[in-house]
């Protein structure tokens, strides 16, 4: 007898790990591990790619800047149009600016995936893995 409650037991927290890895894959985000190139020439190199990417941060940050200037003269120019009594003002439809770099968002993604590419180019390594960041249940696991 005891040996069928430890065999339910035993079913029912396996049946728990498993329901817990079928939760939504919006609760687990994919993070990365840098195993560093071992020659100093592949160290060298690994040390442009964080150049690369500090440009490519600085470049989506400036892009920003410009947008949303561009997006301000905009909306004063019509406001001054506006107040000025004329009919026919042109109303500014500029598309959003993507927000600038932080640590996360599509600026983020698209140089840090640029960097991960140069990583491994210059002979490191950047292994992949799924972590929960919600409510994952018992086992946090994510699949």
């Amino acid at each position: 007898m005891n040996t069928l409650k430890l065999i339910g037991i035993s079913a029912l927290a396996l049946a728990a790990l498993s329901g817990c890895a079928r939760y939504d894959n919006r609760t687990c985000k994919t993070e990365f591990d840098l195993v560093a190139p071992t020659t100093y020439e592949g160290k060298t190199c690994v040390m442009r790619c964080g150049s690369q990417r500090t440009q490519c941060r600085d470049n989506k940050q400036q892009q920003y800047i410009n947008c949303d200037h561009y997006n301000r003269m905009a909306a004063l120019e019509f406001d001054r149009c506006l107040a000025s009594g004329a009919t026919n003002c042109y109303s500014p439809t500029a598309p959003p600016c993507e927000r600038p770099c932080s640590s996360t968002g599509a600026c983020a993604d698209e140089c840090e995936a640029e960097y991960r590419q140069c990583y491994q180019s210059c002979g490191g390594q950047v292994v992949s893995r799924e972590v929960c960041t919600g409510d994952c249940g018992w086992g946090g696991v994510c699949n």
